[in-house]
C-alpha cells in the first residue's frame, strides 16, 4: 500500500491552538520539563545561611534564586516557575508560614515543594508549620548532611510531582485535541466559533467550512483501520497546507472536519474550498491492484454575526448535505434554499430507503463476538447494521443521522429489537448486545414494548444487553435512567457505549445504571504507542472496579493490544483480532 499525492508538497501551517512562537521561552518554566533541573527559589533573610543553601543546591544541580522576604519570593514566582523552595519561617515583615499559605491559595499552588526552616521545635509549631502547606521541615541551624537527606526527600517528591503535572497536562491536551489526527477537537469549535462571530459583529467576516469525506467507509472496510486513520492524518496535513495561521482546524467527527476562517470572506473561502477538494481529489490510497479515490463534499456558510455558532454549524452541515446530493465531490454554499432543499432530499431519500430495506431484508443484523480477556469465551454477540453490500454498503452513521431528523429512530430501534429477538429465538446459545439510540427512551411504551417482547418469546433478559452511546445518555439522563432500571429489574442489562470519547459521561456514571462500559477505540488502536492512553484506561479499570462496571476494550486487532489490555485488567474485548463480523451468529464451539 502506499499514497500517492501528485501535488507540490508545501509548508506544513500549525493550527490556531498548536504551539506558538513564544513556546519554546516558556518551556523553561513548565513543571514537567523543569523537572530535570528544578529551579529553587531560597527565602532566607540571613546571608551566611542563604549563602549554604546556595552552594548545597547548586552542587546538586539545581538553578538557584535567592531573596531575603517573603514579598519578593511573591514577586519572583510572578515571573518564572520554582519547583523547590527552601523556606524561613521567621522572615521580616511577612512570615513565612503567611508565604506557605499565600501560595497554597493560588491556582497553581500545589505544584512546589516547600522545605522550611525552622528552629521552633516543639508539635504544636510543627503541626502548625504543616498546617499552613509546608511540605516538610528541618531544623535550624542547618546540619548539612540531614539538609542533604532532606533535599532528597524533596527531590524525589518533585518527580513525582512533574509526573503528575505532565498527566493533568496530558488530559487537558486530550480534552481539546483529537489525539489520532493532533487538530482541535469539536469540544473546542464553539469557543473558536464564537470568536470569530465577535469579530464579524464588530465588522469583519467569516466562513465555516464543513467537510466530510465521500469514500472514507471504503478505504476503512477493505484495507482495515489502519488504512482508515492513515488517510484521516493525511487529509488532515493537506487541510494544514491549505490553511492560514488565523484558521481553526477540528476533526469535528469519524470522517467530518470543520474549518473556521476568521477574516475570510466568502468568495475567497470558495475559492479555499475548491483548492482543497482538488487536493483531495488527486489523493489516492493503492492496495495491491486496487486503487481508492476518496474525495470529499464540502459545504461553506458565512459568519457574518447574524446567526449564533449552532445555527453557522447547522447551514454549513446543510450545504455539505448538498454538495452529496449534487453527486459528491463539491463545494456548496448554503443559502435558505439550497439548505433547506439539500435537507429534505437527504432524510427524505433515506428514510424511504431505509424504510424499503426494513421491509425486503437489505438492512441486516450482523454478528460480532465480544470475548473474556481471560479465557476467550463469548460474552455477548455485538449486532451490528449493514445496508448494502461491499463497495455499495454505507455506514450507519451516514443514514442515521437522515432517521434522527426524520423522526424515525423508534421505529429503527423496534426493528433491530425485533430482529435480535428473531434471532435469540432460533440460537438457545446466544446472547446478544444491542445498539439503541437515545430517542426511544423518550417513548413511553417502548420499555412496555421491550417486556412484552421478552414474555411472549419466553427468552430469558440475561441473554440481553442494551448499547447506549453516553452523548445519548447523557441528552436524556432522567427518561434513560428510569427505563434502563425498569428493565435491570427483569434482568436486562445496560451499556455505556464509546466511553471516554467526549468525557461528558465521567461525573455522572456514579450515578448511572450501568452494568459495563465499552472504552472507545480510539484509545485502543495506539495503545502500545501511547503512555497516556494507557494510563487513561488504567483509570477507567480502576474506577469500573470501583463501582462493580464490567470493563469491554473496542477495536481490539494485534496480540500486542490484547496482552497490554489483559494486564491491565479489562474484562473482555471486540475486535477483527478474535472475528470480522459476519452474517450469522458464531458459535460456541468456536471460542473453546
Amino acid at each position: 500500500m502506499a499514497w500517492e499525492d501528485s501535488r507540490v508538497k508545501g509548508a506544513v501551517l500549525s493550527d490556531s491552538i498548536n504551539s506558538s512562537p513564544e513556546a519554546s521561552d516558556r518551556d523553561a518554566d513548565d513543571p514537567a520539563i523543569a523537572s530535570v533541573h528544578p529551579k529553587a527559589l531560597v527565602i532566607e533573610d540571613d546571608r551566611p545561611t542563604r549563602m549554604l543553601l546556595e552552594r548545597i543546591l547548586r552542587s546538586r544541580g539545581h538553578l538557584v534564586t535567592s531573596c531575603g522576604s517573603a514579598e519578593e519570593a511573591l514577586a519572583l514566582l510572578e515571573t518564572a516557575y520554582y519547583p523547590l523552595i527552601t523556606l524561613d519561617i521567621r522572615l521580616p515583615g511577612m512570615s513565612g508560614l503567611e508565604f506557605a499559605k499565600t501560595l497554597r491559595a493560588k491556582e497553581d499552588g500545589d505544584s512546589y515543594f516547600i522545605l522550611a526552616g525552622t528552629g521552633d521545635n516543639r508539635t504544636e509549631d510543627l503541626r502548625e508549620i504543616l498546617a499552613a502547606g509546608v511540605d516538610d521541615y528541618i531544623s535550624k541551624p542547618y546540619h548539612p548532611g540531614l539538609l542533604d537527606i532532606r533535599l532528597s526527600v524533596a527531590e524525589a517528591a518533585l518527580v513525582g510531582l512533574a509526573r503528575r503535572k505532565a498527566l493533568e497536562a496530558e488530559l487537558v491536551y486530550l480534552a481539546l485535541h483529537d489525539p489520532l489526527t493532533g487538530l482541535m477537537n469539536r469540544s473546542g469549535l464553539n469557543a473558536v466559533l464564537e470568536g470569530a462571530l465577535d469579530r464579524a459583529r464588530a465588522g469583519g467576516h467569516g466562513t465555516l467550512l464543513y467537510l466530510d469525506l465521500d469514500n472514507f467507509k471504503i478505504v476503512n472496510d477493505s484495507l482495515g483501520h489502519e488504512a482508515g486513520d492513515g488517510l484521516l492524518k493525511r487529509v488532515a496535513t493537506i487541510l494544514r497546507e491549505v490553511s492560514s495561521v488565523e484558521d481553526s482546524l477540528v476533526r469535528f467527527g469519524g470522517d467530518e472536519f470543520v474549518l473556521v476562517m476568521p477574516g475570510c470572506a466568502l468568495h475567497d473561502a470558495r475559492e479555499r474550498a475548491e483548492a482543497l477538494r482538488e487536493a483531495l481529489e488527486e489523493l489516492v490510497y493503492v492496495a495491491g491492484q486496487r486503487t481508492l479515490r476518496v474525495g470529499a463534499s464540502i459545504g461553506l456558510a458565512a459568519i457574518d454575526g447574524r446567526h449564533s455558532a449552532s445555527e453557522v454549524m447547522g447551514y454549513a452541515d446543510e450545504a455539505c448535505y448538498a454538495a452529496k446530493a449534487r453527486g459528491r465531490n463539491c463545494v456548496e454554499i448554503h443559502t435558505p434554499e439550497t439548505g433547506a432543499i439539500a435537507r429534505l432530499i437527504a432524510d427524505i431519500d433515506w428514510s424511504s430507503r431505509i424504510r424499503d430495506a426494513m421491509r425486503d431484508g437489505s438492512l441486516q443484523l450482523w454478528f460480532q463476538p465480544v470475548v473474556s480477556v481471560v479465557d476467550g469465551s463469548c460474552f455477548a454477540q455485538e449486532l451490528l447494521l449493514r445496508y448494502g453490500e461491499g463497495d455499495n454498503s454505507v455506514a450507519p452513521p451516514v443514514f442515521l443521522e437522515a432517521m434522527r431528523r426524520s423522526a424515525q429512530m423508534q421505529r429503527l430501534d423496534r426493528f433491530v429489537i425485533a430482529r435480535a429477538f428473531e434471532s435469540l429465538a432460533s440460537h438457545p446459545h446466544l446472547t446478544v448486545s444491542i445498539n439503541i439510540s437515545g430517542q426511544l427512551f423518550a417513548d413511553p411504551e417502548y420499555v412496555s414494548f421491550i417486556e412484552h417482547m421478552i414474555g411472549d418469546s419466553g427468552i430469558q433478559p440475561r441473554r440481553i444487553l442494551f448499547e447506549i452511546t453516553e452523548d445519548d445518555l447523557i441528552a436524556n439522563l432522567q427518561s434513560a435512567s428510569g427505563a434502563i432500571r425498569r428493565l435491570q429489574e427483569i434482568g436486562c442489562r445496560f451499556g455505556l457505549d464509546d466511553f471516554g470519547s467526549g468525557f461528558s459521561s465521567l461525573s455522572y456514571l456514579k450515578s448511572l445504571p450501568i452494568d459495563f462500559i465499552k472504552i472507545d477505540g480510539s484509545f485502543i488502536r495506539d495503545i502500545q504507542h501511547e503512555p497516556f492512553h494507557l494510563a487513561l484506561i488504567k483509570g477507567v479499570k480502576g474506577i469500573a472496579d470501583v463501582l462493580g462496571i464490567r470493563t469491554v476494550a473496542e477495536f481490539v486487532e494485534t496480540r500486542e493490544q490484547l496482552e497490554i489490555i489483559r494486564e491491565v485488567g479489562i474484562d473482555f474485548a471486540q475486535g477483527h483480532l478474535f472475528a470480522k463480523p459476519r452474517k450469522e451468529p458464531f458459535l460456541p464451539a468456536e471460542f473453546t
